[in-house]
């Protein structure tokens, strides 16, 4: 993977951030730690349109007063999600990127989830800064799992079964889709805040942790972990 080499950063950074993993279009914008994010309904749930994603960025970077050449970094929810959501989004970015040779941070889509739970309450109504599990609907029997508390992933995002999800031990959920199975004794959170501005939040704490941008590479690359059906049937 091209890394970028020449991209050096002394300032704050102005981010553009995406996120398509589960079937709507999220993004922002972080000029010097001012955020500007998509409205919740710019894009409606499982209409993930390249063509829509462009006239967004462009909305925000007037917004901003920003242009392509003014933007610094580029921060991509890689995944996990749906094939097709990661597959447009990074292909939108690395269209984008081709002459800018911005470095892209990588993102958890997960862990946006889980900062759109984080500050909402639980079904008994108290707030909660305790472990959330992410719980996402993979279809064909899996499930996309994260594990995070106050921002930090507990563990690997990963693919499991549905039954090994029944293997663990109940706690708090949140998640985009409703499980296809019935969770006994798991609690599920609310996602309290819209998507973009989580992504916003993950990228700012994801990025301050950046020592040096220009060892980041500068093309996006989706996190799939589920395997596709060749591969099931390779494996078969």
């Amino acid at each position: 993977m091209t890394e970028n080499t020449g991209h050096h950063i002394s300032r704050q950074p102005n981010i553009l951030a995406l996120d398509t993993a589960f079937g709507e279009i999220a993004a922002c914008i972080i000029k010097h730690g001012q955020v500007y994010v998509s409205p919740p309904d710019a894009c409606s749930a499982g209409k993930t349109r390249s063509t829509s994603i462009i006239p967004m960025i462009h909305q925000l970077l007037l917004q901003a007063g920003l242009n392509w050449k003014q933007l610094d970094v580029l921060a991509f929810g890689a995944g996990p999600g749906s094939f097709t959501g990661l597959r447009i989004g990074a292909a939108t970015l690395a269209g984008m990127n081709a002459g800018l040779h911005m470095p892209v941070v990588h993102l958890s889509s997960l862990a946006i989830t889980a900062r759109q739970a984080v500050t909402g309450l639980s079904e008994t109504g108290e707030a909660t800064d305790k472990p959330i599990h992410v719980l996402e609907d993979a279809r064909a029997g899996e499930v996309f799992v994260g594990h995070y508390q106050n921002g930090r992933a507990m563990q690997p995002d990963a693919c499991l079964s549905w039954q090994d999800v029944d293997a663990l031990t109940p706690a708090l959920f949140c998640c985009n889709s409703t499980p296809p199975v019935q969770l006994n004794h798991w609690e599920r959170l609310p996602l309290s805040m819209p998507r973009s501005q989580a992504l916003a939040v993950e990228a700012e704490s994801v990025c301050s942790r950046v020592k040096e941008f220009s060892s980041l590479p500068v093309y996006p690359a989706p996190v799939y972990l589920q395997l596709s059906q060749a591969e099931r049937q390779a494996n078969g």
